[in-house]
């Protein structure tokens, strides 16, 4: 082998070597998004589950609300109704001719 070649040789095994170390710093960059998106993603399932969680606790005490509110409305119709059957007991309804 001449000198010619050899030099020529020596300059695509150094161009191989940066194009591997480009390629490798590429890989380890792209390895990183990875890792913070995985991060990001399981920071958003937990911050959903969070967020549910809530939820379930708004619509027991949305539903123990209803539940107090139906019995006021019930005793509320009851209270009217026996005012009613009071007024008719003692005579409320007639009417002279």
């Amino acid at each position: 082998m001449n000198t010619m070649d050899t030099a020529d040789l020596r300059s695509r095994v150094v161009s191989l070597e940066h194009k591997h170390a480009s390629t490798e710093q590429r890989l380890t960059s792209m390895e990183q998004r990875f890792v913070q998106a995985d991060i990001a993603d399981a920071r958003k399932e937990e911050q959903w589950k969070n967020l549910l969680e809530k939820f379930v606790g708004l619509d027991k005490k949305l539903d123990k609300i209803n539940g107090y509110l139906v019995t006021i409305v019930l005793a509320i119709v009851l209270a009217v109704l026996g005012a009613f059957m009071t007024f008719v007991t003692r005579g409320g309804l007639n009417i002279p001719s």
